[in-house]
């Protein structure tokens, strides 16, 4: 029963008078007034007045009742147990929704990596070089990096359905122009408008879970979603390698709209909307209609919708402006973003060497070459088998610094699988062993990147989709720049002196987990935006 059908209800049976009326609504005037919240500015620096009240519709129906003329703004809040708010939803549902994002994170990653199984016969086609084809990969993850400015916005006024529904649908429409493209320039200017588009899940999947889940609770969900990051990539290539060697690049794109469209179809029909302003807001609108049906009109224009508070524009200005400000002014940003972009380079320059060691040394074909990338899959299994023991030091301690722990030891995995690598790198040495060195690599990944992110949200509270939107855009931008420079670097140093540089990066960035672990509480009091955010449970969404 809802808010309006309870207060008809109230009205027909014997709850005539305001007290009884009252208690059935389960608050009282006393309770009311401990909602005052004094308010002078909001994060936006936007003036305010000089307190609000924070209610349920139930709790509000009922102070303006009892206060027909006072004149405080009521935003809307939800009840302790109420239905409507997503952290109170089942866990079976709560979990699906964690899933079935994640998993439109694999699906974007299938589009950027499997489109190097395509490599090969595009170049035949068009009589292009290697360069130029790898350019449609980088263009893509270039789509990635400016895509959550964009969409970042949009999500926080539309909310997170909208976002996911439209750019997901033009996602497959997309898929069908570069099938029957006529020349390589084509293809490579429609794969950044693929990564755009693409990036929904980048912008979404982060604040879909802080949605659904409390932030001591949100390690587990945050771990799938991890999960998704790290086995998408290197899931692509063994998923499209024989397809693209059978049936060419162009089939290759309809297979994605295929897979992609069905998806869509399951996005439309299953995702509800998460967002908790969008929720309240649309509660704040029956409230205010009831009010009014009720003689209450004065009342009912002291209801806030929560979107209202900040105009779409504002929200482009501050998503557009505050994360680059907190790249240059906020440490912690800075550190997790150069090491996110060191680890995601270093990430595609070694899938760039697959080709190159199996297929020029061992002899590989091409289909057989995307085969050997399951040697990262597994290990991101691996690292994500291993997270239990990292959320059951994070449950003993529950502060920012905590979520880093398991990343102390695990950062050695980097330079010591790539050191491996490198020394493998022979036609003398058996194909198996650097497979076993990548797989090293994929478990060291899973758990340092999944650290170092949950570091930031739960350093940030109600600003890490700024903090978050800085390091994804570093992390792209190198991401997108290092597969250009992989081939002319492994040609020009060989194999093994390539793979030594690599390893010797990871090992001198091992200092960021130490970093944030021993050091990440005084980092966090110098911090305007950091400072006191780890002590709060219950993550606010920015």
């Amino acid at each position: 029963m809802n808010v309006v059908q309870q207060f008809d209800s109230a009205k027909r049976t014997e709850h005539h008078d305001l007290a009884s009326y009252e208690a059935q609504l389960g608050c009282s005037s006393q309770t009311l007034a401990g909602n005052k919240f004094p308010h002078t500015h909001d994060e936006f620096g936007k003036e305010c007045q000089d307190y609000e009240l924070k209610l349920s519709e139930y709790e509000a129906f009922s102070w303006i009742r009892l206060h027909p003329d006072e004149r405080a703004p009521i935003t809307l809040a939800f009840a302790a147990h109420d239905i409507d708010n997503p952290r109170n939803w089942s866990k079976a549902r709560k979990w699906y929704i964690t899933s079935f994002v994640s998993m439109l994170n694999v699906l974007t990653c299938l589009c950027a990596g499997g489109y190097s199984s395509g490599s090969q016969s595009l170049k035949e086609e068009f009589h292009c070089s290697s360069l130029m084809v790898t350019t449609g990969l980088s263009t893509y993850i270039l789509g990635f990096a400016f895509g959550p400015m964009l969409l970042a916005p949009l999500s926080e006024h539309w909310g997170r359905n909208p976002i996911y529904i439209w750019s997901w649908l033009l996602l497959v429409i997309m898929q069908a122009p570069v099938a029957v493209a006529k020349d390589m320039n084509t293809v490579i200017g429609l794969r950044f408008l693929q990564g755009l588009a693409g990036s929904a899940p980048l912008t979404n999947t982060g604040g879909t879970i802080a949605d659904l889940w409390e932030r001591d609770f949100s390690g587990a969900p945050m771990a799938i979603y991890g999960l998704s990051s790290t086995l998408g990539p290197p899931l692509a290539l063994p998923l499209t390698g024989y397809f693209a060697q059978k049936f060419g690049w162009r089939w290759l794109f309809w297979f994605f709209m295929a897979v992609l469209g069905g998806a869509w179809l399951l996005l439309v029909t299953t995702l509800p909307e998460t967002r908790h302003t969008i929720i309240l807001t649309k509660k704040s609108n029956q409230l205010r209609d009831q009010l009014a049906a009720q003689g209450l009109a004065n009342g009912a224009s002291r209801i806030r919708n929560p979107t209202e508070e900040v105009s779409l524009g504002h929200l482009f200005k501050v998503t557009l402006t505050r994360p680059i400000r907190f790249l240059f002014t906020e440490p912690i940003t800075l550190s997790a973003a150069l090491y996110n972009g060191l680890i995601y380079g270093l990430v595609f320059l070694f899938n760039e060497s697959f080709p190159l060691v199996f297929g020029r040394l061992h002899g590989f074909s091409h289909a057989q070459t995307s085969l050997t990338f399951l040697g990262l899959c597994v290990g991101s299994l691996v690292g994500c088998a291993l997270y239990p023991i990292q959320e059951r030091h994070y449950q003993k301690v529950r502060t920012p610094e905590s979520r880093v722990w398991l990343s102390l030891p695990a950062c050695f995995l980097l330079p010591v699988s790539l050191f491996w690598f490198a020394g493998c790198s022979t036609s003398k040495v058996h194909w198996i062993v650097p497979i076993i060195a990548s797989a090293l690599f994929g478990a060291g990944i899973f758990v340092v990147v999944l650290g170092v992110l949950n570091f930031v949200l739960d350093s940030y509270g109600q600003y890490t989709a700024s903090s978050l939107a800085g390091v994804i855009l570093v992390r792209n931008v190198v991401g997108a720049i290092f597969p250009l420079v992989a081939e002319r670097m492994y040609e020009g140093m060989s194999y093994r002196s390539a793979g030594i540089l690599l390893a010797c990066l990871a090992l001198v960035f091992c200092v960021v987990p130490f970093l944030f672990y021993f050091w990440g509480v005084e980092i966090r009091k110098r911090s305007r935006w950091a400072s006191g955010n780890g002590e709060d449970v219950h993550n606010v969404q920015e």
